[in-house]
Order: structure tokens, then sequence, then C-alpha cells
């Protein structure tokens, strides 16, 4: 998978290019929608082999570090990288001030939190923000505004291509993705809707490991 994703990944901006291209320099109206459309296919397929490089970052690759590193400044790092999208504007985080130290890998924790994050952005209510918090013992999550979900389809979230009654462009594996890397370093990814202390929404959480001296490794 990792392979695979890898080599789709120049083939893939190329086709994207030329159907920029196409847009641009074409005076047919029609032949610009078509065009986009095909753009927009391309990076759908774009995402999706990304997602299958983290899948394989997730069941592969090796997630804890010798040293400690602030999952702080990691998540203000992917957050900040998300405003950028049209919709981040509902992102609402909540970060200690104190610094929280894990051995957890960087890169492995901004996949949890870029997926996590995404996910809520895409299949929360459009109206209601999505709170991001870090706690000092470690406990990531995300919660978005929205309608309850039903208990069975709430079990099913974290299996791979799953994407509930959602209608979007997502590629079905973000959750996944996380569960996997949970489930690696011996935490669980935990889904509950309504919210706590709420009557709807939807709210991810999981328990990082944190270096209890507060200290680098």
């Amino acid at each position: 998978a990792a392979n695979a994703a890898h080599e789709l990944r120049t083939p893939l901006a190329g086709a994207i290019a030329q159907a920029q291209r196409l847009a641009a320099e074409t005076g047919d109206a029609d032949v610009a929608k078509r065009a986009g459309e095909i753009e927009s296919a391309l990076k759908r397929l774009t995402r999706m082999s990304e997602r299958l490089l983290q899948l394989a970052r997730a069941e592969g690759g090796p997630l804890l570090l010798d040293h400690s590193t602030d999952l702080r400044a990691v998540a203000g790092i992917v957050l900040q990288d998300l405003a950028r999208l049209p919709w981040a504007d509902r992102i609402v985080s909540h970060l200690p001030a104190r610094p929280v130290l894990s051995d957890l890998d960087p890169d492995a924790f901004g996949i949890i939190c870029r997926n996590l994050v995404e996910n809520a952005l895409r299949h929360g209510s459009p109206d209601e923000p999505v709170e991001v918090k870090l706690d000092e013992d470690g406990t990531f999550s995300v919660a978005n505004g929205g309608p309850v979900v039903p208990p069975a389809t709430l079990d099913q979230l974290a299996n791979r291509f799953e994407r509930g009654t959602a209608t979007g462009d997502g590629s079905g594996l973000g959750l996944a993705i996380v569960a996997a890397m949970a489930e690696r370093i011996s935490t669980r990814l935990v889904l509950r809707s309504p919210r706590p202390g709420g009557k709807s929404g939807f709210d991810a959480r999981l328990r990082l490991p944190v270096n209890p001296q507060g200290t680098a490794g």
C-alpha cells in the first residue's frame, strides 16, 4: 500500500496540472466544466493515496521513540496548517500551558490530529465549532456538533472505508488509521455520540502516552 500510494503521487500531480491548464486555456465552458470535474476526481484520488500511506505508517512503522517531544507543538503545527482550509474558522483549540511530553512519534501524532480534526470538520454541523483539546495527562479529544450518530453506526465508524451516512468526499479511512495507531500504542480510540455533557454531536478521543516525569527523554 505504501509503495503503490507513493508511486501514484507524481502521475496524479501531473494529471491535476494538465486538467488545470486545460480549464485555463479552453474557451469552451463545457470543456472547462469537465476539466474541473476531472481535477476534483484526481484530487480525491490524491487524498486516498495519502490515506493509504498513513495506513501503512499506522500498521508498519515504529510509533514510539527513545526520546520525548512536546505534543502541544505538534498540535499547533497541524492546526496552523488546517487554518488554510475555507471552513477551518470553526476550529477552537484548548492546549495546556505546560508541555505535554511524549515518546509518541511527532509524525504519528500529526496524522492522528489531522485525521480527527478533518473528520470533525467534514462531517460536523457547518455552523457549530470543532473543539480540539489536549490535556496534560495525554488525553486528546476532538468534538463537533451535529445530529446524534446511532449506536449501530458508531460501532462501525472505525472500520476501513466506513463512512456512516456521510455523502461527502471522505475516504472512509481517517478513523480507521487513528484506531490502528491507538491499538499499536496500547490505547483505544473512543467514539461517543452525543458528546459528553451534551444532547447532540460527536466526540472522538484517545489517551496518548506521556512522560510522567514531565522531562524530555
